[in-house]
């Protein structure tokens, strides 16, 4: 429990943004005099002394102050993030994911800014996209533990929004309850069943958000040729072969994804042909053409100023992957990437296929699955996963 509070005086304008229900403040909209040299839970007031809020202040990070509750007689302890993670719990239930297997706290969408916690059956990955935050996990860890009785507790702290608050990135194994280390675990998703490495994964091991999506997926792919570039460890693909797809050829450049992507689909019965090469590479060599097309790229942008350059970057392959559709084929493409917006996303594609004098028509446009839920008063902060599927060379 944190017992020095410290007061943080910000200006009046705030109060209507709170009002509204954002989580947020700036460092620019607080006063600079007698500020923390350090991570501090903080009771927050405007110029005329009036309370406004509590949460945790870093003195490193443009966002100074990240929201816990309006409400001065509420206590910040393990109690208070225990029911806030019941809370997630119960909404979860409520819109009928299977809870053993999503994402169980997102950030200010599940009122704990900064804090991710996804669950794999009976292992959990925890991150903190805020350093801050990191003053209650203690508590945070404690209350997991207490509701779930997990197996395992793994710390992801490798996340790049740390290092523009100077704070140490990190992975750690927090808690395991038979001692074992071993943290490749094997999780149910849709009719798939998928092996997960938690701790040496890209993010927390598995890209729960893309479950709507891949739902989409199996609906269009019978009989269909489908190429899965950045396919990591073989969702869409092995998705894909699953509902009846012809043919499906993965392509990463990791060779530690495809080597899992492997023993996925052999877990799950399918044959796919997996390629260990960058897409730039594979599509200089590739003959073929095929029915449908994915392309699920990691992020190129992380902060606005990344915008232009990414825009640049996707355009590029995307026109190069454009010339391996077959007619009336299906493109599509995600996004996952905050700064990149829908209108983007359009941009870029009519681009892309005005490059090789194609047209194109909309057929779907999905986002990140209810796990993920977009705060509505922190819309643009919480909704990061664009998702197009695009039918081109129209006849």
């Amino acid at each position: 429990m944190v017992n020095k509070i410290f007061e943080v005086y910000t200006n009046s304008q705030f109060r209507n943004k709170l009002k509204h229900g954002y989580l947020w403040i700036f460092s620019n909209e607080i006063r600079k005099e007698n500020l923390p040299k350090e991570n501090v839970f903080v009771e927050v007031y405007d110029n005329k002394e009036r309370f406004l809020c509590k949460g945790v202040y870093n003195p490193y990070s443009l966002i100074s102050i990240r929201i816990l509750t309006t409400q001065k007689n509420v206590e910040i302890d393990k109690n208070f993030f225990k029911q806030r993670i019941i809370n997630s719990l119960k909404f979860r239930k409520n819109f009928a994911i299977n809870v053993n297997f999503c994402r169980i706290v997102y950030g200010e969408s599940d009122f704990l800014s900064g804090v991710v916690v996804d669950r794999y059956g009976d292992y959990f990955v925890i991150q903190f996209f805020s350093s801050a935050m990191e003053i209650f996990k203690k508590e945070i860890v404690e209350s997991i533990i207490d509701i779930f009785d997990p197996k395992m507790l793994v710390l992801r702290n490798d996340v790049n929004s740390r290092l523009y608050e100077q704070a140490q990135q990190n992975k750690e194994i927090l808690y395991s309850k038979n001692n074992t280390n071993n943290t490749i675990v094997e999780i149910e998703h849709l009719k798939a069943k998928f092996l997960v490495d938690i701790f040496n994964g890209q993010k927390t091991g598995f890209y729960y958000d893309q479950l709507q999506n891949r739902k989409y997926l199996s609906s269009i792919v019978e009989g269909k040729k489908v190429l899965d570039l950045c396919c990591y460890t073989g969702s869409f693909g092995i998705i894909s072969k699953i509902a009846k797809a012809k043919e499906v050829v993965c392509v990463d450049s990791s060779s530690y994804a495809i080597e899992l992507a492997k023993q996925n689909a052999k877990l799950n019965k399918v044959r796919i042909n997996f390629v260990n090469e960058k897409v730039e590479d594979f599509l200089q060599y590739n003959k073929e053409k095929f029915d449908i097309i994915i392309f699920d790229p990691p992020s190129y942008t992380i902060s606005k100023k990344d915008i232009k350059k990414a825009k640049q970057k996707y355009e590029m392959i995307c026109s190069n992957i454009l010339k391996f559709i077959e007619k009336n084929g299906i493109f599509i493409f995600s996004v996952c990437a905050q700064h990149i917006i829908w209108q983007d996303i359009q941009e870029i594609l009519l681009k892309s296929m005005l490059k090789n004098g194609q047209k194109g028509i909309i057929l779907f446009c999905g986002s990140q699955s209810i796990d993920h839920p977009v705060y509505l008063s922190m819309k643009q902060e919480t909704e990061y996963l664009k998702f197009i599927s695009l039918m081109v060379n129209l006849e």
